[in-house]
């Protein structure tokens, strides 16, 4: 594997005076959208809607307390062909009580026109509880607090990588403070703002957890594209990847996803494919290749 790194984040150092954060100008259309979002951020937490397809690396549900998880993710600007399709790829850490208690947090890049009003690929960062029947993405309702001033959230990213190209990613992260029991996000090694306990019902720590691709289409309409369009062929240039994994459990020292032990691979659709055998090398350490063309996928 080999790639070249190039960040997919714009950022600009002291965009704001001081105790102040960017917050992107609200649209009418932006007011239209919200209407249906609260039931969208639900939504993600019900795995067998029919047309939502995953393929990634899973944390093990073997009784272990989750509290951290990272990775540098590749970004694709992927077409979709309807407002309601979803092609994304993003880290989680999710508290599974039951099928009517669960609480997640998710971070990774997004194209989703009905959330962002166009094609374009967006940094994401959301939350759910099923129990509260609550959730938000991003700054457009209640949730996530943040802290950094330097990053916009709610703008489409600057950069995407090209098939067989040059390579743009994003580093994430989320992290539980045992002092204040708040979730944090971090993007490209910086704190971006964080998530109060208070939010959730069932989240003082995760059982599960993982790094992700994941597709979503309306009933009829063929399944999108996943990562970098591609089923993964062993090249960082030519497959999405999702580089450095680590993971945090009690201990809270950094483990690292390795393959049958801590984690598994997993796909659920021939449209789609994922590669993992763990070490690489010094630089990408733990790295996994997802992907695929999408299509006629099945439910």
């Amino acid at each position: 594997m080999e790639s070249t790194r190039l960040s997919s984040i714009g950022t600009k150092e002291d965009l704001c005076p001081e105790g102040t954060i960017p917050i992107r100008r609200t649209t009418k259309d932006d007011l239209i959208r919200l209407k249906n979002i609260p039931d969208m951020n639900i939504g993600i937490l019900n795995k067998d809607i029919p047309g939502r397809h995953y393929a990634g690396l899973n944390l093990k549900k073997d009784g272990s307390h989750y509290f951290a998880i990272s990775g540098i993710i590749d970004t694709y600007n992927l077409q979709v062909q309807h407002p309601d399709q979803i092609t994304s790829a993003y880290i989680y850490l999710s508290n599974e009580g039951s099928v009517h208690d669960k609480n997640v947090i998710m971070v990774g890049w997004e194209v989703h026109p009905r959330v962002f009003g166009d094609g374009q690929t967006y940094f994401f960062t959301r939350w759910a509880d099923k129990t509260k029947n609550k959730g938000c993405t991003n700054l457009i309702c209640p949730g996530f607090i943040q802290t950094d001033k330097s990053f916009p959230v709610g703008t489409p990213l600057a950069n995407a990588s090209t098939y067989n190209g040059e390579q743009y990613d994003m580093s994430v992260e989320i992290s539980h403070d045992p002092k204040t029991k708040n979730w944090w996000v971090m993007l490209q090694n910086k704190t971006l703002g964080y998530y109060p306990e208070i939010l959730f019902s069932n989240l003082t720590f995760a059982n599960v957890g993982g790094w992700t691709g994941m597709t979503s289409t309306p009933i009829g309409i063929p399944s999108p594209p996943m990562g970098s369009g591609h089923f993964p062929d062993n090249n960082l240039k030519r497959s999405c990847y999702v580089i450095q994994m680590h993971f945090q459990t009690e201990t809270r020292t950094t483990r690292f996803p390795t393959k049958n032990l801590y984690a598994v691979p997993s796909t659920d659709s021939k449209c789609y494919g994922v590669e993992y055998e763990g070490w690489n090398d010094e630089i990408q350490q733990y790295a996994m290749l997802f992907g695929g063309p999408g299509g006629n996928c099945g439910e």
